[in-house]
């Protein structure tokens, strides 16, 4: 009987899958892997991922889950460029500030503030 792969493999799996540009297989890895331990850093991966892939619903749960669980800026400036794809800006902008509120410094926050607010970069 094969062993069911833990939380860990199946998250370094996902990160090689990510970086040789294979998306949809490295989202399968990172479901797998928060289905078994919820960690944020693999949820905030698989929002990334869903991203890549214009997936920006999918995105929302993981991403949301990932900015609650801590407290960085970087999967809530991700959700709330998921919420952007999605053309919600004023929640694209409410997470932004979130993000901003921990770093005001953060690139993907103060991009997605221009764009919700229609200025081009």
């Amino acid at each position: 009987m094969a062993e069911r792969p833990d939380a860990s493999e199946l998250y370094r799996e996902g990160r090689r899958l990510a970086e040789q540009n294979q998306f949809e297989a490295a989202a399968v890895a990172f479901q797998r892997s928060a289905e078994i331990d919820p960690h944020f850093k693999t949820l905030e991966l698989l929002g990334e991922t869903l991203i890549r892939l214009n997936r920006f619903r999918d995105a929302i749960i993981p991403l949301a889950a990932a900015a609650t669980l801590n407290k960085g800026c970087r999967a809530a400036s991700l959700l709330s460029e998921a919420f952007l794809g999605l053309g919600d800006t004023l929640r694209a902008k409410e997470i932004a500030e979130i993000a901003l509120a921990r770093d005001p410094n953060n690139k993907r926050a103060l991009v997605v503030m221009r764009r919700a607010s229609g200025q081009d970069l």
